[in-house]
């Protein structure tokens, strides 16, 4: 073999290698990307078949549940009678401070009841908003979501805009902000640019998309709840009406099945979803004809208890599970042996909101009336001796038991 020869052929190795290395590279690029595509497409599976914890819930139970079994910390806070509120719509508890929204002004008080702040910026300005769809406190700044106008605002302690940031698809829930990333919900509506229910914001930058919309159950399933993120430490969880499983963001991002609720036997078959309804009205006038339970409308967890709402026969459920023993129980009203003692109220009337604690608003009109028929403890006598019918909403605050 001459040496042309030679020098050809170590060429035509030296290519062919080079080939083959870009070949199982293009090949290892593919595995990767089809080992993405069947994990995100088991998020959207049905969530039973994964191997993720089960809560049983007997929806069937009519139990009540007494408010000193499982929580602690208990306190009453009393709202300024001097500022105006309408119906509190979100409420969150930060930095030792308690932020309120009644759908157009955001209140910002002391953990002691005293108004901080107030600042009502609505309108169609470059820095206003229509209504306050949701929000959230990131350190020093206050987010608005605004789903009519499609944007997230940045203000401020005092209402100074500090950026806006157009969104160009609808969105009406926000999650806690976890090192400056957070979740926006977009619901079940279907669209060109509502393809996927979750969608990621990284230091007010688009992150990633999650969760892909059902196109036939975006016709009749634009079911809307009061909540659907919740923050524990550095995981902030996932969920929604009509599913069973409550997802949990993986490492600050990302999101994973957490765990799947069980309702023995009363969990809504995939079956029936597949059916056709022209709207909601006919998607419930069925749904109400069957025996079947369904939520999450609301969720807290804490270190041993997590708790979350559902209904079963038009009636609204609460289950608390104990997460160190391993059980669960579910109950149909509340028995307040702490601030009312005798008083018992429906699950449906117990509207908690949860952040570091639980707090649930109360009417002033109802504590005025419930004083009479069950005396209140004596630590909250005078707090509620002060109260009067058209008065702002008290505050029940309190704690998960540890």
């Amino acid at each position: 073999m001459s040496q042309f020869d030679r020098s050809n052929l170590k060429l035509i190795n030296q290519m062919n290698t080079l080939i083959c290395r870009q070949v199982w590279c293009t090949f290892k690029k593919i595995l990767f990307f089809l080992f993405w595509i069947i994990v995100f497409n088991s998020c959207q599976s049905t969530e039973r078949n994964l191997s993720i914890p089960t809560i049983e819930v007997d929806a069937t139970s009519n139990a009540e549940l007494k408010l000193s079994e499982y929580f602690e910390n208990f306190r009453m806070l009393k709202l300024p009678t001097d500022t105006v509120m309408g119906e509190i719509k979100r409420i969150r508890y930060e930095n030792n401070q308690i932020y309120i929204s009644d759908g157009h002004t955001m209140f910002i008080f002391s953990d002691t009841g005293k108004l901080l702040s107030s600042f009502n910026k609505t309108g169609r300005g470059p820095d206003e908003y229509i209504a306050i769809t949701d929000f959230i406190v990131d350190g020093e700044n206050i987010i608005i979501l605004s789903r009519t106008l499609q944007k997230l605002l940045t203000y401020n302690h005092f209402g100074e805009c500090i950026s806006t940031y157009n969104l160009g698809y609808w969105a009406q829930a926000i999650s806690p902000a976890v090192n400056h990333f957070y979740f926006l919900y977009c619901g079940n509506e279907s669209g060109d640019n509502n393809r996927y229910k979750l969608r990621s914001i990284q230091d007010g930058q688009p992150d990633s998309l999650y969760l892909l919309v059902d196109r036939n159950q975006a016709k009749y399933l634009q079911i809307n709840s009061e909540n659907y993120f919740y923050q524990h430490r550095e995981s902030i969880y996932f969920f929604e009406a009509f599913k069973d499983t409550v997802y949990e963001s993986v490492g600050g991002r990302g999101i994973k099945p957490s765990f799947y609720i069980d309702y023995m036997g009363n969990n809504v078959p995939a079956s029936f979803f597949e059916r056709k309804y022209a709207n909601i009205a006919e998607f419930f006038q069925e749904f109400h004809k069957t025996s079947y339970a369904y939520g999450i409308f609301n969720f807290a967890t804490y270190d041993r208890f997590l708790m979350f709402s559902s209904f079963y026969q038009k009636n609204m459920k609460l289950t608390v599970f104990d997460q160190k023993n391993q059980t669960s129980n579910t109950f149909a009203t509340i028995k307040d042996d702490v601030y009312f003692n005798g008083l018992s109220i429906p699950v449906s009337e117990f509207k908690y909101h949860a952040s570091k604690s639980i707090i649930v608003p109360l009417d002033a009109f109802g504590v005025f009336e419930w004083k009479n028929a069950h005396p209140p403890a004596e630590q909250l006598k005078e707090v509620v001796d002060a109260t009067k019918e058209g008065d702002n909403p008290l505050l029940l605050i309190f704690d998960f038991k540890q």
